[in-house]
C-alpha cells in the first residue's frame, strides 16, 4: 500500500472514525493533495485534506489547517458526518462509500436531491477515480471497496485469459481509433482490455457457456469485432464475457458449448477493427443479454483489471 509511512497510523484512525475502508481515505487524500500538507488549491482549499477555510473553521478544532495530522483527524470526523447524511439512501456498503464521496464533492444536499451520485461529470469522475485508486493502489489484495456490485466473487478462482501477455490497451477513455468518430461516441471508451503476447491461444477464465461464437467474415459484426465469442459464467455471479479479434478459422468452440476454466477458445488475431495481433477481453454486467446472436453490448461493462487481479491473475 502506498500510504506514506509517517501518515499510516493517522490514516487508519481517520478511516476508523469515518467508518470507511482505509483505502478510501488514502485515495481521497492522494486525490485532494497528493499527500502535500502545505497544498493550497486555486479556490483556497488548504492542507493535506483540502478543507475550505469555512469548513475548516467548523471541523478543524481550532488547529492549523496545514497540520497534516489535524487534517487527517478532521477528515475522518467530516466523512463520518457526511456518511450519516446519506445513510438513508444507501442499500449496501458500496453505495455508502460512493454516496459519501459524492457528498464530499458536491454536497450532501445534492446527493439527497438526486437520490445518489448527482449527474455532475466532476462528481461522477471524483467518485470513480477514488474508488479505482482505493482498490488498485491502497488495497493489499486489490479488493473493490464495498465489494463488486454484482455480488460475491471468491478470490483465486480464475485462469489467465491469455498467459504470457501484456496489456496493450486499457479499459476506459481513449483517443478515436478510427479516422473519425463523428456520430460514434461509444468508440471513445474502450469497454475491455487488449492482450497481446507469445501464447498461441486465449482461454476461458472460468467455467462458462458459449452463448454465441461468430461464423467468420459473413457475420455482420466481423468488420468491427472480427471473429468473436460471447459467453456467460455457469455459476454466480454469472458475468458475461466477450472475446474479439480472433484469428480467422481459429475458434475452437461453438455456440452452446459449456467449457471449463482454462479451456483454449481460439487464437489471438488482427481481424475486425484491429491494428495488431491481440485478443480483446471484456466483462459485462450479469444482467446483460447473453448475446445468442450478433449484437453490440449497450449495457454496463467493468474494468477487467481489478477483477482479474483480485483473482490473483497477473495482468501487466
Amino acid at each position: 500500500m502506498k500510504i506514506p509511512a509517517q501518515y499510516r497510523e493517522a490514516v487508519e484512525k481517520s478511516a476508523d472514525t469515518a467508518g470507511l475502508p482505509i483505502g478510501i481515505i488514502a485515495a481521497q487524500i492522494n486525490q485532494e493533495s497528493g499527500w502535500n500538507p502545505k497544498a493550497v488549491s486555486p479556490v483556497g482549499a488548504q492542507g493535506i485534506a483540502q478543507f475550505m477555510p469555512g469548513t475548516w473553521e467548523e471541523w478543524g478544532n481550532g488547529k492549523d489547517p496545514f497540520d497534516p495530522f489535524a487534517g487527517l483527524d478532521a477528515q475522518g470526523r467530516y466523512m463520518k458526518y457526511l456518511a450519516g447524511q446519506i445513510a438513508d439512501l444507501s442499500s449496501n456498503e458500496k453505495e455508502i462509500i460512493q454516496f459519501t464521496l459524492a457528498a464530499y464533492n458536491a454536497g450532501a444536499a445534492n446527493v439527497q436531491k438526486y437520490g445518489g451520485i448527482p449527474p455532475f461529470e466532476e462528481t461522477r469522475r471524483y467518485v470513480e477515480v477514488i474508488m479505482g485508486n482505493a482498490q488498485m493502489d491502497y488495497s493489499s489484495n486489490c479488493e473493490a471497496p464495498g465489494g463488486f456490485d454484482f455480488g460475491e466473487l471468491q478470490a483465486d478462482e480464475w485462469a489467465h485469459p491469455m498467459p504470457n501477455s501484456r496489456m496493450t490497451s486499457p479499459f476506459g477513455p481513449r483517443a478515436c481509433p478510427l479516422a473519425s468518430c463523428a456520430g460514434m461516441p461509444f468508440l471513445l471508451k474502450h469497454e475491455g482490455i487488449d492482450l497481446a503476447g507469445s501464447d498461441p491461444y486465449f482461454y476461458a477464465p472460468t467455467d462458462m457457456k458459449i452463448t454465441y461464437a461468430s461464423i467468420g467474415n459473413i457475420d455482420k459484426l466481423y468488420g468491427s469485432y472480427g471473429n468473436y465469442i460471447f459467453a456467460q459464467m455457469t455459476e454466480a455471479p454469472y458475468l458475461v464475457f466477450e472475446f474479439h479479434e480472433a484469428q480467422d478459422n481459429s475458434l475452437l468452440v461453438k455456440t452452446g458449448d459449456v467449457v471449463k476454466k482454462g479451456t483454449p477458445l481460439g487464437k489471438p488475431g488482427a481481424t475486425g477493427n484491429s491494428s495488431g495481433i491481440h485478443v480483446h477481453f471484456q466483462i459485462n454486467n450479469p444482467k446483460t443479454s447473453v448475446f445468442d446472436r450478433p449484437a453490440i453490448n449497450n449495457g454496463t461493462t467493468y474494468d477487467p483489471v481489478p477483477i482479474l487481479r483480485q483473482q490473483k491473475v497477473n495482468i501487466q
